[in-house]
């Protein structure tokens, strides 16, 4: 292609105010473009560090994994938790959502900039 990378955001689902029909065919459009998109080097999945997975977020996990692509899990908003429980949380997350721990789970913060060096150095690594 162009030697460039380009970071695609996927719709989200969290705090939409799309009808059930339309989150429907939301869904079926990120599965469908996950699983036969051959220009996709990495998935980045944002979740909220302070909460435990919701539901959305265990079925957009599943499309994840059921796609077979490399990802890295983005345990946003660290800076909205005590420093001390950080790796406590994102490890408690990682145990909930992907206990074989098949893929990366980092915490971020975009707000502060904390953590922005790890996830930086993962993501080189796909690119």
């Amino acid at each position: 292609m162009d030697e460039q990378f380009y970071f695609v955001d996927l719709p989200g689902y969290g705090f939409s105010k799309m009808s059930k029909e339309e989150q429907v065919k939301v869904g079926n459009f990120i599965e469908e473009y996950l699983q036969k998109s051959n220009a996709i080097s990495l998935i980045i999945f944002l979740i909220d560090i302070r909460h435990e997975p919701t539901a959305n977020d265990k079925l957009m996990y599943h499309y994840i994994v059921k796609c077979n692509k490399p990802c890295i899990i983005i345990a946003n908003k660290a800076d909205k938790i005590a420093i001390t429980k950080v790796e406590q949380q994102v490890n408690q997350l990682q145990n909930i959502l992907n206990p074989m721990k098949d893929y990366v789970f980092l915490p971020f913060s975009s707000e502060r900039k904390v953590y922005t060096e790890q996830v930086w150095k993962e993501i080189e690594k796909y690119i």
